[in-house]
């Protein structure tokens, strides 16, 4: 009982170190992100601002502005499909914290149920302790009184083995009453 509850508690130290360190996780993809958006932002600000000068020289730079706009066209669908993807990732990492929070709970309700389990047993085992310790005190006054009782029946036997010898005494001396009168 004592090795489950030690592993449960080191269960949970360990769990309570992952969940933190996925929360660290979490906020530095969260900040990270953060920054990507802005850079993001900030591309797409300086490409829209080379798309307004070359589009003040359209006539002389029409292959330049083709150009620049594929170039824009990519990297706007790059840096989404990156944006989707830290998306994607941001709802991994709270699905994994909602999942570990859940079993947390779980073992924090596990380790309530031992606790209480072992508290019920510790009371069992006091009860039978007291169960004992009075069993113990009616042996010890049961042997008192048996050997009390041995006491007076050795007492008996002796009066017994004297009476007897009386009786003998008594017998030998009315037979040699008896042999003398009979004379």
């Amino acid at each position: 009982m004592e090795s489950s509850k030690l592993r449960a508690e080191q269960r949970v130290r360990e769990l309570t170190d992952k969940t933190e360190q996925m929360i660290a996780d979490y906020e530095k993809t969260k900040t990270d992100l953060m920054a990507s958006n802005a850079q993001k932002d900030q591309m797409i600000a300086d490409l829209e601002g080379e798309i307004n000068k070359l589009s003040s020289n359209v006539k002389e730079k029409d292959a330049s502005i083709d150009e620049k706009m594929y170039a824009f066209e990519t990297e706007k669908r790059r840096l989404n499909q990156q944006n989707e993807d830290l998306k994607d990732q941001v709802e991994t990492l709270q699905e994994d914290k909602k999942s570990l929070s859940t079993e947390v709970s779980k073992l924090n309700g596990d380790l309530q149920e031992i606790k209480f389990d072992l508290n019920r047993k510790a009371e069992g085992s006091k009860s039978l302790e007291a169960q004992l310790t009075k069993k113990d005190s009616k042996i010890e006054a049961l042997s008192e009184q048996l050997a009390k009782v041995k006491a007076e029946v050795q007492k008996l036997k002796n009066d017994m083995q004297t009476k007897d010898e009386t009786i003998e005494r008594l017998n030998n001396n009315v037979s040699l009453l008896k042999n003398q009168l009979g004379k």
